[in-house]
């Protein structure tokens, strides 16, 4: 199941902006606690609870946008950072943007896990977005010089979940840095950052 902005319909903009309010008051509230109850929600996006049913008729509905939401700018951080960033510099950017999406996913806690159960999340559909996203970054990095012809998308998004599950912690994030250079240093071409 996707709640991808494709599979949506168009909104109004004052509609799209409280969708939009919404989300990012989830988000911040499951960054903050673990936690974000739909009246909760409502509160610190500034909209009535009944606006908040209109986008989303169940706590597991607001969820699973946000889970969704967060997805796809990590997938679409991947077009912003090459258009902006040299291919090898725009990848490891967009390692660290992955690295807060999960910890994003890690403070939804058992919202996701919830997710997982009636199988509106699942490991495959998000990893192959992400593996697609990592592509793009990998093919212009090999296209440039930059990056080594045998690297693949899917192997950098396995590496990183690797470092994100074996760095989970705040105090780790450094190790989880050095760990991204490191993962880095292996797809250069030259095995250098340039």
């Amino acid at each position: 199941m996707s709640t991808s902005a494709s599979a949506r319909p168009a909104l109004r903009a004052d509609a799209a902006r409280n969708r939009a309010k919404i989300l990012d008051a989830a988000r911040r509230l499951y960054e903050e606690s673990g936690e974000a109850g739909p009246e909760q929600v409502a509160r610190a996006a500034g909209v009535g609870v009944g606006t908040l049913y209109r986008h989303f008729p169940n706590r597991e509905a607001l969820a699973a946008a946000v889970y969704e939401d967060e997805l796809e700018q990590v997938a679409l951080a991947a077009g912003d950072l090459i258009r902006d960033h040299a291919p090898a510099e725009a990848l490891r950017l967009w390692m660290d943007r992955f690295a807060r999406r999960f910890d994003m996913k890690r403070a939804m806690g058992d919202a996701v896990w919830s997710l997982v159960r009636v199988g509106a999340v699942t490991a495959g559909t998000a990893r192959a977005r992400l593996t697609e996203a990592a592509q793009v970054l990998v093919d212009a990095g090999i296209a440039s010089g930059d990056v080594r012809a045998e690297v693949r998308g899917e192997d950098v998004v396995v590496a990183l979940v690797g470092i994100c599950v074996t760095c989970p912690e705040p105090s780790q994030r450094e190790q989880a840095g050095r760990l991204m250079d490191l993962l880095l240093a292996g797809v250069v071409a030259g095995g250098e950052r340039r």
